[in-house]
């Protein structure tokens, strides 16, 4: 009879020790997945600060005149003109300031999983930037 009650403690406490062990498991993956995804977006962002960088370089030297463009790239950045479905948009908007004379011009990098319909491209940016030329 005694060895039987050790033996039943033994494989409860084996069970609690499981069970903790599988927590633990669950917190540590929602963090690795939190901490991935936190990565992602911090690339995105780092690449559609370096596209609007170089536009806007471009529109300050004058290489090009931007009233209206807008560029597609992949998941990885790169331009694709012929994709059918862009991860993400480049959007040049440009105008006059009120003394008539500057030129402005907004660019605007956002994600085309945000449908149009719903939210405007400026609102759904994740990176945006204004170049007074």
């Amino acid at each position: 009879m005694k060895r039987h009650n050790k033996s039943s403690l033994f494989l409860m406490e084996l069970i609690l020790s499981i069970l903790l062990f599988s927590l633990c498991s669950a917190v540590c993956v929602q963090l690795f997945v939190a901490a991935y995804q936190k990565e992602q977006d911090a690339q995105a962002l780092t690449w559609a600060a370096m596209l609007c960088d170089s536009v806007a370089a471009q529109i300050r030297t004058g290489e090009k005149d931007f009233d209206f463009y807008v560029t597609s790239y992949d998941s990885s950045f790169r331009p694709c003109e012929d994709e059918e479905n862009p991860a993400w948009r480049l959007n040049v908007v440009s105008g006059t300031a009120d003394d008539g004379q500057t030129r402005i011009a907004r660019l605007f990098v956002y994600p085309c999983s945000q449908s149009p319909a719903s939210l405007p491209p400026e609102d759904a940016a994740i990176y945006e930037i204004c170049v007074a030329y």
